[in-house]
């Protein structure tokens, strides 16, 4: 009898939650978290392209998680960046979550450069730096030219 209760319950449940679901407003259930970032890196010296530079976003973890912290497959999975063109070109697209009830957005996207023979570099883009919204109406970050700097010798 008692599991009977509990299975009428979570029925119960599930269809007002249907319901619910049924009569909101269609507002979007997936939400920008990190806009998508776009520039070139340059060797600060030569203003030259670098190759196969590393831009990634930085701060792994510190992101929005609508479920918790993320478990060990989701940090198996993550993005590990991508890499520059024979230009030195890059783009890193736009990170979105699935959310139902609250709206996250986003405030900052820390953003680390690197190349071998290079120094790191490291920033944080806010909503001041948006250029523009993607097909998508994805926030778009121009980082334009940035300069990495030899490592002494």
């Amino acid at each position: 009898m008692t599991r009977r209760i509990g299975q009428t319950s979570r029925l119960t449940a599930l269809s007002l939650m249907l319901i619910v679901l049924a009569g909101c407003e269609s507002g979007g259930v997936t939400h920008c978290v990190s806009p998508e970032v776009t520039g070139r890196v340059l060797a600060a010296d030569t203003h030259q392209p670098l190759a196969d530079a590393l831009v990634k976003r930085d701060g792994s973890g510190q992101g929005f998680e609508p479920f918790g912290p993320p478990k060990g497959g989701q940090l198996l999975i993550e993005n590990n960046g991508v890499r520059t063109d024979a230009d030195g070109k890059f783009v890193i697209q736009s990170k979105s979550v699935f959310a139902l009830f609250r709206s996250p957005g986003w405030w900052s996207v820390p953003v680390a450069y690197s190349h071998s023979g290079y120094e790191t570099y490291q920033t944080n883009y806010t909503g001041d730096n948006v250029t523009t919204n993607a097909d998508a109406d994805a926030p778009v970050v121009n980082a334009g030219d940035v300069l990495l700097h030899p490592l002494a010798r």
